[in-house]
């Protein structure tokens, strides 16, 4: 039997890209997407959208004049100046794990996520480096009433962190607490409006619909000049066609029509094209984020959001395994590089996922920031001039000599290797390989909490927020927070 030689992995052909675009204006134009509201579609009739019946259709030139509209890159403004982010300038940003209403232990147990979780994640993120945005949904509490869920988790994130902020979407009343909030932590509403500081992530109803709830979001987000992530997540073979190019073709009809739609509304509003196609599992009818067919489709979201002018979301350190595994660690390893080998602007998902989305693990969000790191380090490359070659040292050492006792080891051996805080290396000092594993895990997140500083807060900014949010019928009090 020959042996198969492995495949080159070029990048998307211009000309695959632009029989992608083809066909998601064809979908566009002919088919169009269904708007799930009868006051959306008077609206977006006098913005002048063309309807056929309940659907919004739009030709190849009204795609191209909206899209233009859209910034092809903005930057997205920290609490505190230092964490501001550019989104579109070819560099990658990171956020971590987002919607799990549950907490997996490292053996794939699996319990209800509470408030006091989406606290310790939110602190997990501000100390790490790696995270340039903090808040949304890293923990849905099963302790805190949902309708003011969104309301807790959103305050939690503008007083433990100052890094950029993750909204939450959801009903207008919802978008407009949400918006309200942020606005009074960050200098009032003039100041929000004029600024990008809330970062909203919207889907549609896959296949090609979009509900009250999503356009209200894309409404108010607009309103108040705040970017917005249109992610349609489209499964291959169940929401979406079985063949990935049309799988992927479909997905980018309804990017492009939220776009659209955003632009229609509010002119202008900043965007991500963040398509977050999966494969399915055909033995279960379940989504798979952990397969290289969500991989592969991630690397046509980022060329497609280039062909396009804007910038990219698709997902990070995610995988289907159902605890801390060796699956766990591969297939992240597989979307994370991808994703940055490929210039995302924005990877949701970075640390913390397990099982298909279904959980957030502790254990997991901590070896995620090892791979992150041990990808950065790849990334860095290496410096290859004089210094580095450093013949005089090659010489002096000569044939048979030892570099390890050399000064110049003795200077650089902190700095020049890659030195990991989870994996293991070395004696095990009594234990298991897995108990050591889980050690060394547990040792980094006490040290990084440990770390934690609350960002500063001004007395009457906090006492605007208690306020606001006793009127809104949660009691700061009742929240394990600091006052």
């Amino acid at each position: 039997m020959m042996t198969r030689k492995l495949p080159k992995s070029p990048e998307p052909s211009l000309e695959n890209l632009e029989k992608l675009d083809g066909m998601a204006r064809r979908i566009l134009s002919e088919i169009g997407i269904r708007i799930l509201s009868r006051p959306y579609l008077d609206l977006l009739s006098e913005k002048g959208i063309s309807m056929k019946a309940d659907r919004a259709v739009f030709s190849p030139d009204q795609v191209d004049a909206l899209l233009g509209s859209a910034p092809a890159q903005f930057t997205l403004h920290g609490i505190s100046r230092e964490h501001d982010m550019i989104l579109g300038d070819g560099s990658s940003s990171l956020a971590p794990g987002y919607g799990c209403a549950s907490v997996m232990d490292p053996d794939g147990n699996i319990r209800n996520a509470i408030f006091q979780d989406h606290v310790d994640f939110l602190k997990l993120v501000q100390v790490s480096d790696l995270f340039h945005i903090n808040g949304g949904i890293l923990a849905q509490p099963s302790d805190v009433a949902a309708k003011v869920s969104h309301l807790a988790m959103m305050y939690a994130a503008l007083i433990y962190s100052d890094k950029c902020v993750f909204g939450i979407p959801g009903r207008r009343e919802h978008m407009e607490d949400i918006m309200a909030l942020a606005a009074i932590r960050t200098g009032g509403k003039t100041p929000l409006v004029q600024t990008p500081r809330v970062l909203t992530m919207i889907s549609p109803v896959s296949p090609l619909q979009v509900d009250d709830t999503g356009l209200a979001a894309l409404d108010v987000a607009g309103k108040y000049g705040q970017p917005v992530i249109l992610s349609p997540g489209v499964a291959a073979g169940t929401t979406g066609p079985i063949d990935l190019a049309g799988n992927v073709a479909m997905a980018t009809a309804e990017a492009l029509g939220l776009i659209c739609l955003a632009q229609a509304l509010h002119p202008g509003t900043p965007v991500i094209f963040g398509i977050q196609c999966y494969g399915s599992d055909m033995k279960t009818g379940n989504i798979s984020i952990g397969s290289p067919a969500y991989a592969l489709q991630a690397k046509y979201c980022a060329a497609l959001a280039r062909y396009y002018g804007v910038p990219s979301r698709c997902g990070g350190s995610v995988t289907d395994a159902k605890s801390l595994s060796a699956p766990a660690g591969y297939e992240s390893m597989l979307s994370m590089f991808t994703a940055l080998q490929n210039q995302v602007s924005l990877i949701v998902h970075s640390a913390g996922i397990l099982d298909s989305f279904a959980a957030i693990s502790y254990e997991k969000f901590i070896m995620d920031l090892e791979i992150i790191q041990m990808i950065q380090f790849y990334m860095d490359d290496m410096t290859v001039d004089d210094t580095t070659l450093n013949f005089d040292l090659i010489e002096s050492v000569g044939p048979g000599g030892l570099f390890l006792t050399t000064m110049d080891t003795m200077k650089k051996c902190r700095t020049h290797t890659w030195n990991p805080s989870v994996a293991l290396r070395g004696h095990l000092a009594g234990m298991s390989p897995q108990e050591k594993l889980l050690k060394n895990i547990q040792d980094t997140r006490d040290r990084m909490l440990a770390r934690y500083v609350p960002p500063e807060i001004d007395p009457g900014v906090l006492r605007a927020m208690n306020t606001f949010m006793q009127k809104k019928g949660v009691d700061p009090d009742d929240l394990p927070l600091y006052h």
